[in-house]
C-alpha cells in the first residue's frame, strides 16, 4: 500500500504529459489521438477526419509552427511564433508549395522580411520561412 500514492502520481503525469492543453489545435479541431504524441509536436483533425493540422511545439502549451494539409500536401495557412506566442512568421501553402505574400517579423514585432512566392519559388522580396518544416512532414 506504501507504493500505491506514488503509483497514481506517476500514472496521472503519464496522462498529462500526452496531453496537451486546450487551444493548441485550432477551433472546431482536436487533437489527432490516432497519432503517437511526442513532446515536440502534434496533430489535430477536423470532425470528418479529413482536415489535418500539424503543429510543431517549442515546450508542452508553448506553440513553434503550425500548417495543414489536405490530400497528403501542406495546404493554407501557416503560421510560426517566437518563443513566448509573439508572431513571427506568417504564408500561405497551395498544393505542397508557398504561395503568396509571406511576412516574418522580429522579437518586439517588427516587420523585417517579406517575399513573394508562386508554385514555391520566391517571385520578388526576401526568402522568408525558410525554418518551415511543414514540407518535411507526412500527414
Amino acid at each position: 500500500m506504501r507504493g500505491l500514492p506514488s503509483l497514481m502520481f506517476l500514472v496521472v503525469v503519464a496522462g498529462v504529459a500526452c496531453q496537451r492543453g486546450p487551444g493548441l489545435c485550432p477551433p472546431g479541431m482536436e487533437q489527432d489521438r490516432g497519432r503517437e504524441p511526442d513532446a515536440k509536436s502534434l496533430w489535430c483533425k477536423g470532425k470528418d477526419s479529413t482536415a489535418l493540422r500539424w503543429i510543431e511545439l517549442w515546450g508542452p502549451a508553448d506553440r513553434r509552427q503550425s500548417c495543414g494539409f489536405e490530400s497528403g500536401k501542406v495546404e493554407g495557412q501557416f503560421f510560426a511564433w517566437h518563443k513566448g506566442g509573439k508572431k513571427w512568421l506568417e504564408g500561405q501553402y497551395r498544393a505542397g508549395q508557398k504561395e503568396g505574400h509571406w511576412m516574418q517579423w522580429d522579437k518586439d514585432g517588427h516587420p523585417v522580411a517579406e517575399g513573394e512566392y508562386r508554385a514555391g519559388v520566391l517571385i520578388s522580396g526576401a526568402p522568408v520561412g525558410m525554418v518551415a518544416l511543414c514540407e518535411k512532414q507526412k500527414p
